[in-house]
């Protein structure tokens, strides 16, 4: 639906939250030397939270939701490299 109910708000705020959270831990990464000084944090965060939602799509549309559980591992990793620090 195109317009705005109360569920949709909910998870709207739930998300803007989360990402807010995720962009606060990118930062302290950062600044502790754990990821790259260039990651946009905001970028990091929102790519973050798409990946999660894509396994969770794509586990569900296959009818394997243990499927997300086995592929998270590499995602995670692949997303890690993409941020992390090279020192």
């Amino acid at each position: 639906r195109a317009d705005m109910t109360p569920a949709k708000r909910m998870v709207q705020t739930l998300l803007a939250r989360y990402a807010v959270r995720l962009q606060q831990l990118i930062d302290e990464g950062k600044t502790q030397g754990e990821l790259a000084v260039a990651v946009d944090a905001t970028a990091a965060a929102t790519l973050f939270i798409g990946t999660i939602q894509g396994l969770v799509m794509q586990s569900l549309l296959a009818g394997d939701v243990a499927a997300m559980r086995r592929q998270a591992p590499g995602v995670f990793a692949i997303y890690r490299r993409g941020i992390g620090s090279t020192l």
